[in-house]
């Protein structure tokens, strides 16, 4: 099994979607916003990269910067469809 999209909703109006395609050595995340939208690349087997994504999903997506702990539950996420796994 293969995981190469996952979809993160936030407060109301806030999305964002982590894809991968096959053989891909980056992750897109599109960030959906009432007023905004775009893309970021992380790469797929860079830990810092995905962790400092993780942070910044979990501040644009809940509306306030969080713990590591709320930020360690996007990671997770992110790591399914990383190169470094869980």
């Amino acid at each position: 099994m293969r995981i190469t999209r996952i979809d993160f909703e936030g407060r109301e109006g806030y999305f964002a979607i982590a894809k991968r395609k096959r053989d891909a050595k980056q992750i897109e995340v599109e960030i959906l916003q009432p007023t905004m939208q775009g893309s970021h690349w992380v790469d797929a087997d860079d830990e810092d990269e995905l962790f400092a994504m993780a942070t910044f999903l979990q501040q644009v997506l809940d509306g306030y910067e969080g713990t590591m702990e709320e930020a360690s539950c996007y990671y997770s996420a992110l790591l399914c469809i990383s190169d470094i796994g869980i």
